[in-house]
C-alpha cells in the first residue's frame, strides 16, 4: 500500500497562475508580483480581488486581525479562483499593515478543495504565528494547510515549509503503518495529531490508530521531534446481522 499524504504545501505546484489558465506553470514569486495592494484596492478588500488572476476571480471573504502590536494589523483576503480551462481553486492573501496604513504582502495559500480563515494562534513577546486549514479536493481527505511566522524583533512574515511533514511522519510509525488524512494541527501547542491507516484498509477508514505528534519550527521548515502511537489491531472476526433475524 503507498503512503498516503497527510500534508501538500509549499512542494506542490502553484494552483492558479496569471494568465487565468492550467496550461502554465509558475513561481510564488510571479503569483506575487500579481498581487495588487493599492491603497484603493486594499480599501475595497471585500469587494475586489487583491490577484490579478486572469480568470474569473470572486471574493468570497475578507477581515481583519488585531495583534498585541497596536501599530500592526493583518488584513485576509479569500478568493474562489475559476480559470477558462480547468477546475477552480481558492487563495487566500494575507496583509500585514502598519499604522501609516502602508501595506506589505505576508503570503498566500491555495487549495483545490476548501479553506479556512486565518487564526493568529500565537502572538507573544517572540514571534507571531498564523495559521490558515484547508483540505485537498478529492477522496483523498488530505491537508492544505498553511502557517506564517513572524519574529516579533523582526516583524517580516515568511511561510513555514510544511512539504515534507507527511513523509517525516510516515518514518516515525512502524512498519505496516501508514498515515492518513486529514491531521489535525494545533499550532499554539506546537501538537499535530493524524488517523493512522494499517494494511488492507480502504481509503475511506483507516483503522491502526491515531498518531500523536510534537511539533518545532526550525528555520523556516516544520519539523517533528516526538511521536507518541499505540497500534490498534483487530479483534476476532467480523460480525453481520441482517435486519429482522433477532428475536426480540
Amino acid at each position: 500500500m503507498a503512503l498516503a499524504l497527510v500534508l501538500a504545501a509549499a512542494a506542490t505546484p502553484i494552483l492558479s497562475c496569471p494568465g487565468g489558465t492550467i496550461e502554465t506553470t509558475c513561481t510564488a514569486a510571479e503569483v506575487s508580483a500579481k498581487i495588487t495592494l493599492t491603497r484603493a484596492r486594499v480599501s475595497t478588500i471585500s469587494q475586489r480581488c487583491l490577484y490579478d488572476f486572469g480568470g474569473h476571480c470572486s471574493v468570497e471573504a475578507s477581515g481583519r486581525i488585531n495583534t498585541s502590536d497596536r501599530g500592526a494589523t493583518m488584513l485576509w483576503q479569500k478568493m474562489l479562483l475559476a480559470p477558462r480551462d480547468g477546475p477552480q481553486a481558492r487563495m487566500l492573501v494575507l496583509v500585514a499593515q502598519d499604522k501609516a496604513g502602508k501595506t506589505t504582502l505576508a503570503g498566500f495559500s491555495e487549495s483545490s478543495g476548501s479553506i479556512g480563515t486565518p487564526d493568529l494562534v500565537v502572538d507573544d513577546d517572540k514571534r507571531r504565528l498564523i495559521h490558515v486549514g484547508g483540505t485537498l479536493a478529492g477522496s483523498g481527505g488530505g491537508n492544505a494547510d498553511a502557517l506564517f511566522v513572524s519574529e516579533t524583533a523582526k516583524p517580516k512574515w515568511r511561510r513555514v515549509d510544511l512539504s515534507d511533514w507527511s513523509d517525516q511522519g510516515g518514518r516515525l510509525l512502524p512498519k505496516g503503518y501508514w498515515l492518513r488524512g486529514p491531521a489535525q494541527f494545533t499550532f499554539d501547542e506546537m501538537f499535530a495529531s493524524a488517523p493512522v491507516a494499517r494494511e488492507g484498509d480502504g481509503n475511506c477508514c483507516p483503522r491502526g490508530g491515531n498518531a500523536y505528534y510534537d511539533l518545532d519550527i526550525q528555520g523556516d521548515r516544520l519539523v517533528l521531534t516526538r511521536l507518541r502511537f499505540q497500534p490498534m489491531q483487530p479483534l476476532g472476526r467480523d460480525v453481520e446481522v441482517m435486519a429482522g433475524t433477532l428475536e426480540d
